[in-house]
């Protein structure tokens, strides 16, 4: 009877929900809310790999990342990408107001969006990439004086990670 108890309270043990993290080939992607963007200002997207420099040789040290800026149309307007953005390290895009030809009025507005791993042939190289953690912040800077006029490090996961039972060990 003892021994059926134990089996029980294992069986329940095992049913929690568990977390899924991403895989380092697994692709991520994040964006900011919506800023506006005027004359004589520049959009920043800044990215930081948050990830510890390491000396395990079981994961790669660096990891693609791509950093795109949309209109308020999910249009993309310009992106580019960092193949092997090392641990620790910073990288950004500029995105000045004259290259969003698709507002017509003086203000336009955009979000910036950062995507861990991005696709290999978007990637350009066939470097080892793992999964990173980043921090993202978007600035408005003024041209003029060079300052910083609106900061954002407000940030949402594009979809969502999986969250999933597990009984017996196996997934349902």
């Amino acid at each position: 009877m003892a021994l059926a108890g134990i089996f029980a309270c294992g069986q329940l043990a095992l049913a929690q929900s568990v977390i899924i993290a991403p895989t380092p080939a697994t692709q991520q992607t994040s964006t900011t809310g919506m800023v506006g963007l005027t004359a004589n200002q520049t959009a920043r997207l800044n990215v930081l790999n948050l990830n510890r420099v390491s000396t395990s040789t079981l994961a790669p040290p660096n990891c693609a990342v791509g950093l795109q800026f949309f209109d308020g149309q999910n249009n993309m307007v310009k992106g580019s990408v960092v193949p092997n953005l090392a641990p620790q390290t910073a990288t950004f895009a500029d995105l000045k107001r004259v290259e969003v030809t698709s507002a017509t009025s003086q203000r336009a507005e955009i979000r910036g969006v950062v995507v861990i791993n991005p696709t290999p042939a978007a990637a350009g190289t066939a470097a080892a990439t793992g999964f990173c953690t980043v921090m993202t912040t978007l600035e408005i800077i003024d041209d003029l004086t060079g300052g910083t006029v609106a900061l954002t490090s407000d940030t949402r996961v594009v979809g969502s990670l999986l969250a999933m039972p597990l009984t017996a060990g196996k997934a349902r």
